[in-house]
């Protein structure tokens, strides 16, 4: 038996990888492995609405169950199994659901605000109104004063040496003309990073494109820059590029190294696989040049602060061998994403779950061999972190743009994340000329953007492991930020499964406390 799903609710969802019947409490964050006779009185309690925390649940409850699984259990058995997961009700299944309560506890602050910072987030509402959703509660404003950002997106180069097939920036000049970000263009950046970030210590920046290592002297004096301002204002920078690879020498690679710069390698795998999509921009093969510099790097800083960040298609749905590929070629930290929400031949489609099923069993398989052999692999996907997890914050509103995070074009265009430059509905205004008003209304839409408000969202059992999912994604596919992809939610759910039995091997062999 590699996989199946029998039962899922909004909170307790229970499916089988392997032969391993696993049951993960969504409120809680707990995860329990059951034995037959304790699936099978779970997937009753599930199927037919019964709340084993309830105190004066009726016995003759208990009998249907025995009705329902006799004779494939005594009922001693099933009284066994049906007392312990009643002990567990209430606590880790079935619990209380924390984080929603402190989602709704914002709502009811603003509610419970002084009258005279109502007309304030009334007027900011009715400037960018909320998108349209039904179920949604329109009638609530996320507070006036939202978060101050701590991470830009430095969109450096709005160029590319590839045009890789897939690129959601039209092979890297997001439409329009190449152009490359100037020094001074980068310093208004950060100066306004730091004039926003209000008490934030730490303060994240990612040098993004097209590729920025074209704009390379920016990259360097963004650096130097936010280094001595950061001094001189109390806060501490952590940088991020991200590359093709293929324009990384040796000189560059000191840099990053001397500078602790964490580095995202957009590597695909197989040969074959790499050069289907992601060709120079004359025509030629990029697979050889990315991944010989890209070894380069990561064997100079000993194999630490990277990933490799692959994408995969319908040309390559047996993904895993890439994984593989890469793994044997010397890369331990490794992600790759699907390719959906396009319309074209390579994209995803809902037709393809089944393969890509087969393919993240087999990369359990291989992350179980490589653990068995010492020599471990780090798939992105299969670190959800549920005993060290993100904050409650991050668990419903996932990656914060348009407010925690913004991204700036080379000519300074501020929107709220680099997957929606270009799109006039999401200009925010320039660091040269910051609209205030539209950073504001657009901010608190994305801020109530968060999965309690969603409605296919807060009935989800993988709500807060996904955060909602990618507010551009949504966008591409339903034209709403409330509305998630439904083929990426499906994915998502898929690898979440194999994510969480992941973390019952390493629960099992005493790597989690």
């Amino acid at each position: 038996m590699s996989r199946k799903v029998n039962s899922n609710s909004e909170q307790v969802h229970t499916f089988n990888i392997k032969g391993v019947d696993l049951a993960y409490d969504a409120a809680t964050g707990s995860l329990h492995k059951l034995d037959p006779v304790g699936r099978g009185v779970l997937d009753y309690c599930l199927s037919e609405g019964v709340d084993l925390s309830r105190p004066e649940l009726h016995r003759s409850e208990l009998q249907r169950c025995i009705s329902r699984l006799s004779p494939a259990f005594s009922p001693e058995e099933i009284e066994e199994a049906w007392n312990e997961i009643r002990l567990l009700a209430g606590k880790s299944l079935w619990g209380e659901d924390e984080t929603a309560k402190k989602s709704e506890s914002i709502y009811t602050d603003v509610a419970d605000a002084e009258p005279d910072a109502e007309p304030a987030a009334t007027e900011a509402a009715a400037t960018e109104p909320a998108d349209e959703v039904e179920g949604y509660a329109n009638d609530r404003v996320c507070p006036v004063d939202l978060p101050p950002p701590k991470a830009m997106c430095l969109n450096v180069a709005h160029d590319c040496n590839l045009v890789c097939r897939y690129c959601f920036a039209s092979q890297g000049r997001f439409g329009g003309n190449p152009m490359l970000m100037s020094a001074e263009t980068a310093r208004r950046a950060i100066d306004f990073l730091i004039d926003g970030s209000g008490s934030r210590r730490y303060l994240d920046v990612d040098f993004f494109g097209g590729e920025p290592l074209l704009a390379f002297d920016a990259v360097k004096d963004a650096i130097f820059y936010a280094s001595r301002q950061g001094q001189k204002r109390g806060k501490e920078f952590r940088f991020t590029i991200t590359t093709n690879c293929t324009l990384l020498s040796k000189d560059i690679i000191d840099f990053l190294n001397q500078w602790n710069v964490s580095v995202i390698l957009s590597l695909d795998g197989r040969p074959e696989t790499h050069n289907r999509m992601r060709k120079y921009r004359e025509g030629g093969q990029s697979h050889d040049d990315a991944i010989r510099n890209a070894l380069k790097l990561v064997e100079s800083r000993n194999g630490t602060d990277y990933y490799i960040r692959g994408t995969y298609t319908r040309y390559n749905l047996d993904f895993y061998n890439d994984v593989k590929y890469l793994y044997d070629a010397g890369f331990r930290r490794l992600s790759l994403e699907p390719v959906v929400g396009v319309d074209a031949d390579w994209a995803i489609r809902a037709e393809d779950l089944a393969a890509l099923e087969q393919s993240y069993l087999h990369l359990v398989d291989f992350w179980q061999e490589c653990f068995a052999k010492g020599d471990p692999l780090e798939f992105y996907h299969f670190e959800i972190g549920l005993t060290h997890g993100v904050c409650a914050e991050r668990r419903i509103t996932g990656c914060g743009a348009g407010y925690e995070y913004l991204a700036v074009t080379p000519e300074g265009d501020i929107y709220p994340c680099h997957q929606l430059v270009g799109q006039n509905e999401f200009a925010m205004g320039s660091i040269f000329a910051p609209s205030y008003s539209k950073m504001s209304a657009l901010g608190k839409r994305f801020y109530d953007a968060r999965v309690p408000n969603k409605p296919t969202c807060k009935e989800c059992w993988a709500r807060y492991l996904c955060g909602g999912g990618c507010h551009a994604g949504a966008l591409g596919s339903t034209g709403n930020i409330m509305k998630p992809d439904p083929l990426s939610c499906s994915i998502m759910k898929l690898r979440l499964e194999f994510a969480l039995y992941i973390q019952y091997l390493k629960l099992s062999a005493g790597i989690l406390n």
